[in-house]
């Protein structure tokens, strides 16, 4: 809601916080003249969208860990400009508030007072654009006109994207919840993608001697099925030993899967 300056009203800080949650370092703080703290509480009624927007970052954890490691072995930003993955497209270089966490989610965020829809632009490049709330299908290229309630963040993925998640719907723990989903968006004809979730202990520096361990996913979509392939590779010892596989757009077509070293369910 702002490190300084006047004390933010109930809108402000949700909107702040849901932008914030996709920032590597999270953190709500401030100095007051007054003594005031932003806190997620501040505002009785900023408790519930709040709330909702930290759960979803710690469900996010899988992703975001694995962008922590995009960055420090090969300082590939984490919070980056849409131009950044979709340089041919010219309008990507235009003045937007608009931004890419990682190459799966673009965050739309709600940055003017009283907005409850807002237009969006998503880049030329993937087939298609997915809500990642909704499954909702966008057309590459335009500008759509997004519902945008206090409660909703905007956030959109890119076809044949694939988010790696916690999956549990038990918010007592979060930090250390070693359930694995893959929420898969799907290209709608004949496509091929590919990520790689990293995975260490999360407390040592083992992993400086090479204890982690990677499961890359491949995605390839024809008019008949979406296959899905996950392969383990390292020496760290997974602390799950399936990941459940969930498409979120609702593609018709069977799912298919292959897990090799990690096992992979419906």
């Amino acid at each position: 809601g702002g490190f300084s300056g006047p004390v933010p009203d109930a809108e402000l800080l949700v909107r702040w916080t849901q932008n914030g949650i996709f920032s590597p370092r999270c953190v709500m703080n401030s100095w007051k003249a007054g003594g005031e703290t932003n806190s997620p509480w501040l505002h009785e009624e900023a408790i519930a969208p709040i709330r909702e927007a930290i759960r979803l970052r710690y469900r996010l954890l899988p992703y975001l860990y694995t962008l922590y490691r995009q960055a420090a072995a090969a300082a590939e930003p984490w919070l980056r400009p849409t131009f950044f993955d979709y340089p041919d497209d010219p309008r990507t270089f235009d003045d937007c508030d608009d931004f890419l966490c990682g190459s799966q989610l673009l965050v739309a965020s709600v940055v003017d007072p009283g907005v409850r829809m807002r237009n969006v632009y998503l880049p030329l490049g993937p087939a298609c654009w997915f809500a990642f709330d909704t499954g909702s299908r966008y057309a590459a290229g335009d500008t759509a006109r997004i519902d945008a309630p206090l409660e909703r963040i905007p956030l959109f993925c890119p076809a044949g994207a694939m988010v790696p998640m916690t999956d549990t719907t038990d918010h007592s723990r979060l930090t250390d919840e070693p359930s694995r989903a893959l929420l898969l968006f799907p290209a709608p004809g004949a496509s091929t993608s590919t990520f790689t979730l990293y995975e260490d202990d999360g407390i040592s520096l083992a992993y400086r001697d090479g204890q982690y361990t990677e499961v890359t996913f491949e995605m390839t979509t024809s008019a008949d099925e979406v296959h899905v392939r996950a392969t383990a590779t390292g020496p760290y010892v997974l602390p799950y030993s399936e990941i459940r596989v969930v498409t979120a757009t609702d593609d018709p077509r069977p799912l298919v899967l292959d897990g090799r070293g990690i096992g992979l369910t419906p």
